[in-house]
């Protein structure tokens, strides 16, 4: 295990942005890692640091995921409230606080860390996905102000409910199946090659039609993305 953290150190290295640094805690099953980041290097070693900026949390089956590349970083850690557990888990350090800063740096990790190959190769289907906001969903890339993801919705599925609304822009790219939007009261039919905007703070559901799997691009931009 330390072999394979190792290499998604050595990887990591050559896209971390310098901003990026600290040390953080990684516990896989009962095995205990430090990830020590900074400007200019990444290193692993075994045990646990005291003063660190956050821990991950995670078991082998998800570490394995991970490692294999069935889940990216982000897949692993996604849910709708950032107080819900999740399979790759994460809290801040003793003393630290969920600042821009500390999430900054785990929407990074999450999207690039955890890859055993370099350059990056991220797999999405819905055997790469957890369910996610109704939807089975395999978060491709998150920072601030863009987020970036895959989700495919089965027939009797939909992403979001009546009152779900969001603080940002949002473009749903439909790249397969058929389906219907609701987006502030109108509905839209929805095939392969139609891309739908949703305004900030807008009502939007998406559902997949009778025997269909709906596959969607979800961009989400702005401040608050």
């Amino acid at each position: 295990m330390l072999e394979i953290l190792e290499k998604m150190a050595a990887n990591y290295s050559r896209v971390k942005p310098k901003d990026i640094q600290g040390v953080v805690n990684i516990k896989v099953g009962e095995q205990e890692f430090t990830l020590s980041m900074t400007e200019d290097s990444v290193a692993v070693s075994p045990g646990a640091a005291e003063g660190r900026t956050a821990d991950f949390f995670m078991d082998d089956d998800v570490f394995h995921k991970l490692y294999q590349g069935i889940w990216t970083g982000l897949t692993a850690a996604g849910r709708e409230d950032m107080r819900q557990p999740a399979p790759l888990d994460f809290r801040p350090g003793p003393g630290q606080q969920l600042s821009h800063q500390l999430l900054h740096m785990v929407y990074h990790m999450g999207t690039h860390f955890f890859a055993s190959q370099y350059p990056q190769v991220v797999r999405f289907g819905k055997e790469n996905a957890r369910v996610v906001h109704g939807g089975h969903a395999v978060a491709l890339a998150y920072g601030y102000g863009v987020r970036f993801a895959y989700y495919t919705i089965a027939d009797g599925e939909q992403i979001n409910d009546e009152n779900d609304r969001n603080p940002f822009y949002q473009l749903f790219s439909v790249i397969g199946g058929k389906g219907t939007a609701l987006v502030a009261g109108e509905e839209i039919e929805l095939e392969k090659g139609v891309a739908v905007h949703v305004p900030i703070n807008e009502t939007h559901i998406f559902r997949a039609a009778a025997g269909q799997q709906l596959e969607l691009f979800v961009l989400m931009y702005g401040p608050g993305a």
